[in-house]
């Protein structure tokens, strides 16, 4: 499966557990029967976007394989203090805000425990007692690499299947590495999806044999060259020679917002 068939079984599943009704619950998952009954229940304590949450999971036992099992929830993480909506905060605001692990723990533990920066959005609130969320950086760090760590896994054949606009955007971002050196990493990305199709490190970008190394990679995952119709770039002399050595039907344009930074 690709990464987009993963994602919706991913979705799928949670719809799956929220929906399940008390009914559905007492068919055991281990073996499939339904001769089960009432095993008592456990509290879970969980941090939720409205803050302190207490959660009852009821438990059952199985008379035929004799093993008890919780009911799921939708909204809870296995082994976590915080729920599945604070997890995607926390990462979500990571990715999308391009702040630091420590700002943006900071900014969650804020919201989710009324606390810190809240109080400065909501002055007429000092002095309430409330319970301290102790979020961290850490915590933060630990969930991106358990992602990480799980699209390691699914990387083998994630672009399989998945449709291409035909539509480019190719440009290249330049580091500066210990010992005064310096490197460019290239980037292909669909313009309609935002599906990145490759990427490749080079020395610099005035060359042409820098971008074809770009474009076979992307073609090893799956991006069939026959489909591109339009490429917008910024000035790179290297990928302007190798478009019309390779691709002389696309059709490339500049990007507006690096022509503007130019002139």
């Amino acid at each position: 499966m690709n990464m987009i068939e993963r994602a919706q079984g991913f979705v799928q599943s949670l719809k799956e557990i929220s929906g399940r009704t008390a009914w559905d619950w007492r068919r055991c998952p281990w073996c499939g029967g339904d001769d089960t009954y009432n095993n008592g229940s456990y509290m879970r304590h969980p941090w939720g976007l409205e803050g302190r949450e207490a959660v009852r999971v009821p438990r059952h036992w199985c008379r035929r394989c004799r093993r008890s099992y919780g009911e799921g929830s939708a909204g809870l993480v296995k082994g976590s203090w915080y729920t599945r909506a604070v997890h995607r905060l926390g990462v979500d605001t990571w990715q999308h805000m391009g702040s630091s692990l420590r700002r943006v723990a900071e900014h969650v533990r804020s919201l989710i425990g009324r606390q810190e920066r809240w109080k400065m959005w909501h002055v007429w609130e000092i002095g309430k007692q409330r319970e301290v969320c102790h979020l961290g950086a850490r915590t933060l760090h630990r969930w991106l690499d358990g992602a990480r760590k799980k699209a390691r896994e699914g990387v083998a054949g994630q672009l399989e299947g998945i449709k291409s606009s035909g539509q480019m955007g190719a440009d290249g971002l330049w580091a500066r590495l210990r010992g005064k050196g310096k490197c460019v990493l290239l980037g292909l990305v669909d313009s309609v999806s935002g599906v990145i199709w490759g990427v490749a490190v080079a020395a610099e970008e005035g060359s042409a044999a820098c971008w074809e190394a770009l474009f076979k990679r992307a073609q090893q995952v799956g991006l069939v060259w026959e489909q591109l119709r339009g490429l917008t770039r910024d000035g790179a002399q290297g990928l302007f020679s190798y478009l019309r050595q390779a691709f002389g039907w696309v059709h490339h344009q500049r990007c507006v917002w690096h022509f503007w930074r130019r002139t």
